[in-house]
């Protein structure tokens, strides 16, 4: 039985506003307790979801990915609410928000654990950062007229030194965002296998790869140039030569609200790759 409900909103979308507003109104009239706000809010006062039972994330990819970082320490549920543009993450349409937030507390549905990746940033052989994501892990260059030069590895074995825009590591849910757009392949989101991809590689034969799901792979930046590492598209942190990025499945996931068969998946994929053209 629900009792807090937690509702993610986008600042910058009117409908993402209203509808949330709209929600938070319905949720109260039924006495379930509501908080509602912007990550930011969330971040600085860590407490205020303490006890949530849900997280309703209305608005894109981009507010689901922001709901998860906030979601998946607390083991909070993720419902997401498809007010973006692809929305590739989400579950149910702006409409049908109500009746599924009513069976879920009736006990329906099922819950979709997706995982997520763990990164630490090593320089010169002290681990100086940890971060986890849920789409990718990104090492890329920070001047658009340079290239950066990566050396890969994978379980301690070499694999090659890309020379290219970037180089990436996603987990399955992230096949369908960045990892796609660089020309990797989409992966069945139960799947807890790693995606290698290089970002506009010159001169290289290595594919895009689909790594097993105990794979740790080492991104080593080899060039003096200035490159950046991303995290679900947050951080952007300046590397320096040497630095070190290793990259591994986290024992932790986000869950996810569902409300329908995992097999819709495929059908969906094709009408929102669709929605794109």
């Amino acid at each position: 039985m629900l009792r807090r409900v937690a509702i993610l909103y986008n600042p910058f979308s009117s409908i993402s506003i209203e509808r949330s507003a709209r929600l938070a109104e319905w949720l109260r009239s039924r006495d379930i307790a509501v908080w509602r706000g912007v990550s930011q809010e969330a971040r600085d006062a860590p407490g205020v979801l303490n006890d949530t039972d849900l997280m309703v994330a209305m608005g894109g990819d981009g507010t689901v990915l922001r709901a998860a970082r906030l979601c998946f320490p607390l083991d909070i549920p993720v419902l997401a609410v498809a007010l973006g543009h692809l929305s590739f993450m989400a579950e149910v349409q702006p409409d049908e928000v109500e009746q599924a937030i009513e069976l879920v507390d009736q006990g329906g549905g099922w819950y979709d654990e997706r995982s997520l990746i763990r990164a630490s940033l090593y320089r010169q052989d002290v681990r100086i950062a940890d971060f986890t994501a849920l789409n990718e892990v990104v090492l890329s260059r920070s001047e658009i007229s340079r290239i950066v030069n990566v050396q890969v590895s994978v379980d301690g074995s070499p694999l090659t030194t890309y020379h290219a825009d970037g180089v990436l590591v996603a987990t399955a849910t992230g096949s369908t965002a960045y990892a796609l757009a660089a020309g990797g392949p989409i992966v069945d989101p139960r799947s807890r296998a790693l995606l290698l991809v290089g970002i506009a590689p010159h001169l290289s034969r290595v594919p895009s790869m689909v790594l097993h799901e105990d794979a740790v792979v080492t991104l080593q930046l080899r060039s003096r140039h200035h490159a950046n590492l991303a995290i679900d598209g947050r951080e952007n942190l300046s590397l320096q030569e040497g630095d070190e990025v290793v990259v591994r499945r986290s024992p932790r996931v986000c869950t996810f609200v569902r409300l329908r068969p995992s097999s819709q998946f495929y059908s969906q994929l094709v009408a929102r790759l669709r929605r794109d053209e």
